[in-house]
């Protein structure tokens, strides 16, 4: 009686634990799925990257504890304790982009629990009944196995779940779509490019409330369904314009996009080697931002970086009038000179109109990428015509937007440059110039470098270490493996060793610069890498 008592009672709690860990499993795998937005062949490229790692000691301890199932003794130890081990020292690592438990999350969530039940049942009422030989080991072992197949479990629940989805998701568009086609009288602008689109339509948005009942996606609500939710709850009858910032995993992407709002002007903020993961090459991305473009009417308007080299392949896929805008280049529509960053920490440029005319401008926000965004967000809002003296207004009081270049004050009299959003070639040279040319002590850089950039990935963080050695004191890189370009980048230009820390993580990477760091230092966060890449 003793003996069964024991059993019944560990089987309760090794099953109670089991549910546990699966459940933590189930979230993080769910999670991965979700930031490779819920593309099987992204999701497995993650897994396969490093499979070991991926799966854990966590996957593989039942099949270990059911080795010695002959001693049940010994194999309730090793099940309960290896398992209550792992929950208790599991470790606590920074997310960004925290699991979004939406109506998609909630099904994939049912259907993988109704793989483990109907799976499991059968087992359970066979070691219960006494028909198996040894009581419970089909049971622990089929648990034991759908464990360990459970990140490839995930893939078969959402391939089951394409009907489905896709079915929902026609659903929601065409609501969306018969929203817009209810509002003749809206306005829309479409804003794209491999960098500075969200920083773009921030600024944009502001500039054009002053004349204009003006609704943006909010964040980086940019794709077809993340578009088309802001469409079904936040778009009403009293809004005259809607920014919509359009994003790209693939060819076609933003023509969904376009096919859904019908853009009457579009802006590409500019095109560079972002996502190169992807879209394989630089010829697939001038392709897939030109889809903005391509879908404006002949009475709309393309607004052109006339800095970037596609500017003339872009410029020949619309028919749409052209606005140019520019740094670089002054024979530009709207093109920017003279920029200086004043003492009392604000930067000053004379921009050129269309007309001959200049209109001079000072703002808080710090870097060349910045005054590209500027610039073509005063292009759009003068074309719409918002008059002169709200946007010189408005550009002085513009704020950053969130982690694009903030800068502040900690209680410790150290001033943190936050670029932690998302990092690019273009973007990375003008935060690691700020940091150069930023008033204080010793200049600390804190990144784990670039991603998706491709087959040009681990050269391009190289030449950010070649690049951030002649502009920093100290740097921290952030991810084993992720940092090793960057750091040869350093070495190679003769940066010393000792001035350089590798961190696994960002948690450690903080716990480290606040044992070296002195009052008056300053410390550029570049970039934050989600999930998928820690």
């Amino acid at each position: 009686m003793a003996a069964a008592l024991f059993q019944t009672l560990a089987v309760l709690l090794a099953l109670t634990l089991y549910a546990v860990i699966v459940g933590r499993a189930v979230l993080h795998y769910l999670h991965m799925l979700q930031l490779n937005s819920y593309r099987n062949e992204r999701y497995l490229r993650w897994l396969n990257e490093d499979l070991l790692k991926r799966i854990g000691p966590v996957s593989l301890l039942p099949l270990v504890a059911l080795l010695f199932y002959w001693n049940s003794g010994l194999f309730f130890g090793i099940w309960i304790g290896g398992f209550l081990l792992l929950s208790l020292k599991r470790p606590k690592v920074p997310v960004k982009k925290p699991l979004v438990v939406t109506g998609r999350v909630k099904r994939l969530m049912t259907a993988i629990f109704l793989i483990w039940v109907g799976a499991s049942l059968p087992t359970f009422f066979l070691g219960s009944t006494g028909l198996s030989s040894i009581p419970y080991f089909s049971l622990f072992l089929m648990l034991g196995l759908l464990l360990l197949l459970l990140p490839w479990l995930l893939v078969v629940a959402n391939l089951l779940a394409v009907p489905v989805e896709s079915a929902i998701a026609r659903w929601y568009i065409g609501d969306a779509g018969k929203i817009i086609n209810d509002m003749p009288g809206l306005q829309v602008v479409g804003i794209t490019g491999s960098y500075g689109k969200t920083s773009t339509k921030f600024i944009l948005n502001e500039l054009l409330l002053s004349k204009y009942n003006a609704l943006m996606t909010p964040g980086s609500f940019n794709t077809l369904l993340g578009v088309t939710r802001i469409i079904r709850e936040k778009l009403k009858p009293i809004h005259d314009l809607f920014l919509v910032e359009m994003g790209a995993k693939q060819p076609g992407d933003i023509r969904e996009i376009c096919e859904l709002v019908h853009p009457r002007y579009g802006l590409i903020t500019t095109i560079g080697k972002q996502h190169l993961e992807m879209f394989k090459s630089l010829a697939n991305i001038v392709k897939t931002k030109s889809e903005l473009v391509e879908s404006l009417p002949s009475d709309g308007i393309a607004f052109l970086n006339a800095d970037d080299e596609s500017f003339a392949e872009v410029r020949g896929r619309t028919q749409a009038r052209v606005v140019s805008f520019g740094v670089d280049s002054p024979g530009a529509d709207y093109a920017a000179r003279e920029i200086k960053y004043l003492a009392n920490g604000l930067t000053a440029l004379t921009l050129s109109l269309p007309n001959g005319e200049t209109l001079l401008l000072e703002t808080r926000l710090l870097g060349k990428n910045n005054i590209y965004n500027i610039v073509s967000a005063v292009a759009v809002a003068m074309e719409l015509g918002v008059p002169e003296n709200r946007i010189k207004a408005t550009v002085r009081s513009l704020q950053p937007a969130p982690h694009r270049l903030n800068v502040k004050k900690s209680a410790a009299g150290i001033t943190i440059v936050d670029d932690a959003f998302s990092s690019n070639p273009m973007g990375a040279r003008a935060a690691l110039d700020v940091l150069r040319e930023i008033e204080g002590n010793r200049k600390v850089l804190i990144t784990p470098g670039m991603v998706e950039l491709g087959e040009t990935e681990a050269e391009e963080n190289r030449l950010l270490g070649a690049y951030a050695a002649s502009r920093c004191d100290y740097v921290i890189l952030v991810g084993i493996e992720q940092a090793k370009p960057i750091y040869e980048g350093l070495v190679s230009e003769g940066y010393p060793e000792n001035q350089i820390y590798i961190a696994a993580h960002l948690n450690e990477a903080n716990d480290h610069f606040a044992k070296i760091s002195r009052e008056g230092d300053v410390v550029l966060y570049e970039n934050d890498l989600p999930d998928t890449y820690n």
